[in-house]
């Protein structure tokens, strides 16, 4: 029978140690300033709409957040292991699962407070100088963002628990974010490769074939800018009109994010239970 209270501070622990990470307060500090900067930038010169400020920093927080799910759970068990605390760990009434579930919360309760603190801010700034504000939707774009967190975390969790090094599994988590990165393009490559043509991309999207738009849920990364516009409901980006097909919708793409924060993390309590340590 799993244990809750071992979990829960195994993750209390796990949040104490890195909430005061440098680079945790780095990022969340480069959070703010960049949401605030967004928002300059969509409105022209002043403070702009929510809708305005978050088409402008999908960008960047599709490449951000991940790497602060990367950073923060790519050593989390071959790492301890070099270092000799998971034995010590290991060596006190506790299971693996207990393990792997406290490191996942507590460390994702970390992104969870950094994204709310940098985005939430900077919200309520923007929230106070424009006069409507769309807070669901707002509200909506930082859940996301945390559940991208979330996805990187269990991916370099599953990674640290599956190799043996720390070292491996920090090549393992760039690989995997650069993966993210670059499965747009290639699948933009293969939809070119098979006869599909530039314009109908840029002024005909609703005649893409189906397999293009599938082709969203192998990358978290294009599945979270994609919910994230549909919760906007943002028709354009780079100048390129998006009108989805109907399965590709908001409800969807959160179910196929959730899988993809779920499987990983299963995978690594299993690799880790079959860990010789």
């Amino acid at each position: 029978m799993i244990s809750l209270k071992s979990i829960y501070y195994i993750s209390k622990k796990e949040f104490a140690d890195n909430i005061r990470n440098k680079w945790v307060i780095l990022l969340t500090s480069i959070f703010i300033i960049l949401s605030v900067a967004a928002s300059v930038l969509g409105g022209g010169g002043t403070l702009g709409s929510m809708s305005e400020t978050v088409t402008t920093l999908l960008s960047i927080s599709s490449l951000l957040i991940p790497l602060v799910g990367i950073m923060l759970g790519y050593a989390t068990i071959s790492g301890e292991e070099e270092k000799g605390s998971l034995p010590i760990l290991l060596s006190y009434p506790v299971r693996r699962a207990e393990v792997i579930l406290g490191k996942f919360f507590g460390l994702g309760s970390v992104i969870a407070v950094s994204v709310f603190l940098g985005f939430g801010l900077s919200g309520l700034v923007i929230a106070l100088s424009v006069s409507s504000s769309n807070w669901l939707a707002y509200l909506t774009f930082i859940l996301l963002t945390i559940l991208l967190g979330l996805i990187f975390l269990s991916l370099a969790i599953c990674f640290s628990a599956l190799l043996k090094k720390r070292s491996t599994s920090l090549g393992a988590g760039i690989f995997i974010f650069f993966w993210g990165m670059i499965m747009g393009s290639i699948i933009f490559g293969i939809y070119l490769a098979t006869g599909g043509s530039l314009q109908d991309l840029f002024s005909n999207v609703s005649n893409l074939p189906t397999w293009f738009w599938i082709s969203l849920f192998l990358s978290p990364m294009d599945m979270n800018q994609t919910s994230i516009m549909a919760a906007f409901d943002i028709k354009q980006a780079f100048g390129i009109k998006i009108v989805p097909p109907d399965f590709i919708n908001i409800y969807s793409l959160v179910v196929a994010q959730l899988l993809w924060m779920i499987i990983p993390l299963i995978l690594g309590y299993y690799f880790f239970k079959r860990r010789d340590i």
